[in-house]
């Protein structure tokens, strides 16, 4: 029952009619009516999820119960998705709950090949949403530049958008690897010698070839959507860092991914300087 489907196959199925199929799982919204009505839904979902041992992410909020699956294992959808959106659609029949009317969105992508955050979604779609969206950004402003591109400055900086790239790099495996699961950081992080230049992916972007900091970026990126695929699976947005700060506080998943789209959101407000002044490309 676990092997991996796609959209169009869950989309093809019977009996789940009532799921709206998203970038993150499937979705489904019940209208109970009342709390009662909903804490009945809540546990006839939750004796379900039990049996099959797969659980889904339930918000129960008057009038309505919010239902989301995913396999987190595998980063997408399973039988085990389709299978359990099958029984609760079953069970919401069976407490004449109706499911709102749903209909598959396709995601809105700009021009620049950004995908936008959905406006309705869940907190894990959000937080995960504007991450990707910002993520999406740099690798615009970044796009198809040279070494000189990449290493140009603006004014009495010294940041370059390679520069950038190197330090994203770095951020996402120190918090989603380091911090989140408790790993060693691997290289090329491991053996600088952070105390004699704590701005050494900065300093060392400009003897990068460009291609090469694509992709030392990408490979991170994709490391850290495992990672936070993994520690949701786990424990959710509450899934707590394996590494607590030197004042003792352990941050959550929750915070992490928040952290890093301000991470992100700062820095390309840079992005943004460096690029018009390589090119003259502009846009938000």
């Amino acid at each position: 029952m676990g092997g991996r489907i796609t959209a169009e196959e869950f989309r093809a199925a019977d009996g789940v009619a009532d799921w709206r199929v998203g970038a993150d799982g499937v979705h489904a919204r019940f209208r109970t009516g009342s709390f009662a009505a909903g804490v009945e839904l809540v546990d006839a979902i939750g004796e379900l999820a039990d049996a099959a041992d797969h659980h889904p992410d339930v918000d129960l909020r008057y009038p309505a119960v919010a239902v989301h699956l995913v396999s987190h294992d595998v980063a997408g959808l399973t039988n085990r998705d389709l299978d359990l959106a099958r029984r609760i659609s079953a069970a919401a029949r069976e407490l004449d709950v109706p499911a709102e009317p749903v209909a598959d969105l396709a995601p809105v992508v700009d021009g620049e090949g950004r995908t936008e955050p959905v406006p309705d979604g869940d907190e894990v779609q959000t937080l995960l949403g504007f991450l990707d969206f910002h993520r999406a950004t740099l690798e615009w402003k970044t796009r198809g530049l040279d070494a000189a591109g990449l290493a140009a400055t603006v004014g009495a900086s010294s940041m370059t958008l390679g520069g950038l790239l190197k330090h994203l790099a770095y951020v996402e495996d120190d918090w989603f690897s380091r911090a989140l699961h408790g790993r060693d950081r691997a290289e090329p992080w491991a053996s600088v010698d952070w105390s004699a230049d704590r701005d050494w992916e900065w300093h060392s972007a400009a003897e990068d070839d460009p291609e090469e900091l694509r992709a030392l970026w990408r490979a991170a990126v994709e490391r850290s959507r495992a990672d936070v695929a993994a520690a949701l699976a786990a424990g959710g947005l509450g899934a707590a860092a394996a590494r607590a700060w030197p004042d003792g506080r352990t941050p959550h998943l929750r915070w992490i991914l928040t952290h890093m789209i301000e991470e992100y959101a700062r820095h390309n407000g840079h992005a943004d300087l460096l690029r018009e002044a390589v090119d003259g490309a502009v846009g938000e």
